[in-house]
């Protein structure tokens, strides 16, 4: 599979060893990707993906690239695609990058690595390229977890502690379960112990939780997944190091709270695979295609393949049923129509009143609110307010601005706007570097760079960033 002409190309990169590791893996991937692609997840294929694998201190050898090779990067003689660019970069990650705008795969390549480590490696970045690409507007699936919550996570919670140390044993217990009936018990306990401590948790920590293994273990899934797909065939060089790699996760989950030199944020690239992993013994791969669709995260397509909401989804079915859920929403589809319909009359009306119409937008920068009336705030649309009597906002110490009187939030084009007077009552001051003063009855704004323009009745002010 790997030529002596390869190694010639390579006189300047990596040793033969390394080097021939690497194709090795990749070419496995790529194998496993074109032959089992839906196997590992729908519609997922990481053989279509050029990788960049990272040797620490030397550089980095890029395969499967279509097309000219990105700058730096010289060709290999007998290896098509292929490409080395010498570099020391010791901080690179694996992660995902870009190389010429394409979205890359980024593996680094420790000396420890066997093929079967970099098989699973490689398919773990390739997944994450997957899903940034799968990412649409109100999926969680590609979305990624706030990983900042990392910084306020409970470590020093003895009782949250213990109850992570318990999911991880539950885990561990169910993957090694012989029948689908012991494995179902096994994942209601776990959900129960689970929605315990994250009641306790709170709901935004709970959140991080579940995207981050619907983030990341996701992925990790995927590469347990191609590193068990890759031992089942004959000739596999590596089953050694795949074993060695599912007897290390199931360690893992043994002991998911102790190993107190990571963070915590590893703990589930231990419990992402082993849901998906128990989803599969569960429901077998139509899961993956469900928690797309329905938008779950792993935890709660558990939830759903293992039961246990059966009691609360009879409940609500008889509750629907009883006082008849299709007429409920019908009515409300009405309510909600009209509701938008006479919320958008209000806005025409506020902005209809007769005198000026100041226009606040800003540039390169959120616009913010010191203060609201939440007693008189109204959603016109998403994105869009009504307050209907005051408003203080800001944005920074370039601009200050109080209304006593409606004002129109769009937060999607970050802009207000209010009628704030007669001609006669409004007054606008402008001084040097684009310092701007507007008073009226109704209204104070100062702005210290700013453009003020005017258009009929229309006032515009432009925060400059």
């Amino acid at each position: 599979m790997v030529t002596a002409a390869l190694f010639l190309g390579l006189m300047q990169g990596p040793p033969a060893e390394t080097t021939g590791r690497i194709v090795t893996a990749h070419q496995w991937v790529e194998r496993l990707g074109r032959t089992m692609g839906d196997s590992i997840w729908p519609g997922f294929r990481p053989d279509t993906m050029p990788v960049a694998y990272v040797v620490p201190g030397q550089g980095t050898l890029l395969l499967s690239w279509r097309g000219e090779l990105p700058q730096g990067f010289l060709p290999i003689a007998g290896l098509a695609g292929g490409g080395w660019r010498s570099s020391a970069d010791r901080g690179a990650a694996s992660t995902g990058t870009e190389l010429d705008g394409r979205p890359t795969p980024q593996v680094v390549v420790n000396d420890s690595a066997g093929v079967a480590s970099l098989v699973g490696l490689t398919t773990h970045e390739a997944f994450h390229v997957f899903e940034a690409a799968s990412k649409r507007e109100g999926n969680r699936f590609g979305r990624g977890e706030n990983s900042f919550l990392v910084t306020s996570y409970p470590v020093f919670d003895p009782q949250n502690e213990a109850g992570m140390a318990l999911e991880g044993r539950i885990l561990a217990a169910a993957e090694q379960a012989e029948t689908k009936a012991r494995k179902r018990t096994l994942a209601r306990q776990f959900l129960a112990v689970r929605e315990s401590r994250q009641r306790a948790l709170g709901a935004e920590l709970a959140d991080f939780e579940q995207l981050a293994e619907l983030n990341e273990g996701l992925a990790e899934y995927t590469l347990v997944r191609v590193v068990a797909l890759a031992a089942r065939q004959r000739d596999f060089p590596d089953r050694t190091g795949a074993a060695r790699l599912q007897t290390g996760k199931l360690t893992g989950l043994h002991k998911l709270t102790e190993d107190v030199k990571l963070s915590i944020r590893l703990r589930y690239y231990a419990t992402g695979p082993a849901l998906g992993l128990l989803l599969d013994a569960l429901e077998g791969p139509s899961w993956k295609t469900r928690l797309i669709t329905q938008n779950l995260t792993v935890q709660e397509a558990l939830a759903e393949a293992s039961g246990y909401r059966t009691q609360e989804e009879g409940l609500r079915r008889q509750a629907e049923s009883t006082f008849v859920i299709a007429k409920l929403r019908s009515a409300a589809d009405s309510g909600v129509a009209g509701l938008r319909a006479y919320r958008r009359a209000q806005v025409d009306s506020v902005l209809a009143v007769p005198g000026v119409q100041l226009v606040v937008t800003v540039e390169g920068r959120a616009l913010g609110l010191c203060g609201i009336d939440p007693q008189n705030l109204l959603q016109v649309e998403p994105g869009v307010l009504l307050h209907t009597r005051w408003l203080q906002a800001c944005a920074g110490d370039a601009f200050q601005a109080t209304f006593n009187t409606p004002v129109v939030q769009d937060r999607n084009s970050q802009s207000l706007r209010a009628v704030v007077g007669a001609d006669s009552s409004v007054t606008v001051t402008t001084g040097a570097q684009g310092d701007v003063r507007i008073e009226s009855p109704v209204v104070s704004l100062h702005a210290t760079k700013a453009e003020v323009s005017r258009d009929g009745r229309v006032l515009t002010v432009k925060i400059k960033s």
